[in-house]
């Protein structure tokens, strides 16, 4: 199930249920995310973004960075500042029957209009919201055939209800608030070899354009101001290749390799690590490419755009636990305007303690989700301030939903 927070990562279960799970994705999502896309989607190396022409710059260097050294110091818990007071902070708890959680209260509310679900909901970030659909999906025994569609609503940042938008096999987020694609496959039609067929239609399901018929193998990641980011239905070993496809045009734009995190004005994706990694960053409407170069022996795992587009959240990676495994990670920001690395305070963690994070709000507060032996938190910082808010939610303070 992608996690709401991350904007799309999957992630088996960890040592607690999941109590927040996308763009989520992170998101989202979280993404609030996948989520993040839940996101939308994608293998733990990829996941989103646009383009359009480019003019390259030279690498920006990351000044002030000192990795920790050995193994994360807090194995069982980050440590805050100061202790999540944000009463404005709710995020979904995509389970059987989904929820809203205030982090800073531990007070939750349940979520009309969803009924309960036997498999959980997946929660797709989307401007104004999220797009939310059942969690089952396909035909048993053919992990790429196409089940029935299942049904999509739409929930409001902080409605009470979602609504019913209509059925669809796969949801990506439009390039303007208030609307969504949604995509469907013939019943029990190969999805690796089948084109589906794509429509965008508003969050009160009304059409707004004609269907359009997808390359075959291919799925929205995200919708852009310069065309349709296009991921492969089934991600192959190795870096999957996205497409900026124009639905008008004979050829696909430009294709992208490494796509970590996408808008619908901006994409990001990891190219080179030699000496360093680096995280491109393209803006489809200017074509100006920014680049961040990652602390030595890092890698970007995943990424986030903040609501307005100044910034990028980003999972960076250090060191390397076998079968590509990472050790240790922390979470940084870099500035979409200069490619300028921060280091989020307190998230040098063990990588698998982050279950996700992201942008829930449509302001520039990053959330993140960690699970730890005995506590899961809720971590929440701002760019430019030197405190972490943490939230700690332990199975005897609010009841956690099995997704």
């Amino acid at each position: 199930m992608r996690d709401i927070l991350s904007q799309g990562a999957d992630r088996g279960p960890g040592r607690w249920p999941r109590l927040l799970v996308v763009i989520t994705a992170v998101a989202a999502a979280l993404t609030v995310l996948t989520v993040q896309y839940v996101q939308r989607h994608r293998d733990a190396q990829a996941t989103h973004r646009r383009t359009a022409a480019t003019a390259r710059r030279a690498p920006l260097p990351v000044s002030g960075y000192a990795a920790p050294a050995g193994q994360p110091a807090e194995p069982d818990g980050v440590i805050g500042q100061a202790v999540l007071r944000d009463d404005s902070l709710r995020l979904p708890v995509a389970g059987q029957q989904p929820a809203w959680f205030w982090p800073a209260t531990g007070r939750m509310e349940p979520i009309g209009g969803l009924p309960r679900e036997r498999s959980g909901y997946l929660f797709i970030r989307i401007g104004g919201g999220w797009a939310v659909r059942p969690a089952a999906a396909g035909v048993r025994g053919c992990g790429s055939c196409a089940g029935l569609p299942l049904p999509v609503y739409f929930l409001a940042d902080h409605a009470r209800s979602a609504a019913r938008v209509g059925t669809a096999d796969e949801v990506a987020p439009a390039a303007t608030a208030g609307a969504l694609w949604l995509t469907s496959y013939p019943p029990d039609a190969d999805t690796r070899t089948a084109a589906g067929t794509a429509q965008e239609v508003s969050v009160g399901g009304v059409p707004l354009r004609s269907p359009l018929r997808l390359p075959a193998g291919y799925l929205i990641d995200q919708a852009t101001d310069r065309g349709l980011l296009l991921a492969p239905v089934i991600q192959r070993p190795g870096l999957s290749a996205y497409t900026l496809w124009d639905p008008a045009a004979v050829r696909a734009s430009r294709t992208f390799t490494g796509v970590i995190a996408a808008s619908a004005s901006e994409i990001a994706w990891t190219q080179g690590c030699a000496p360093r990694c680096l995280v491109r960053v393209l803006d489809l409407a200017t074509g100006r490419d920014t680049v961040a170069r990652l602390p030595a022996g890092s890698s970007a795992a995943n990424g986030a755009f903040s609501p307005g587009g100044a910034f990028l959240a980003l999972q960076v990676s250090f060191g390397s636990g076998g079968n590509g495994g990472a050790l240790a990670m922390e979470l940084e920001v870099a500035s979409v305007a200069s490619g300028r690395l921060t280091i989020v305070p307190g998230t040098w963690v063990s990588s698998d303690a982050l279950v996700g994070f992201g942008w829930p709000g449509d302001g520039d507060s990053l959330v993140a989700e960690l699970s730890f032996t005995t506590k899961v938190q809720i971590a929440s910082w701002r760019p430019g301030t030197a405190r972490l808010a943490v939230a700690v939610i332990t199975a005897g303070s609010t009841p956690l939903i099995v997704g």
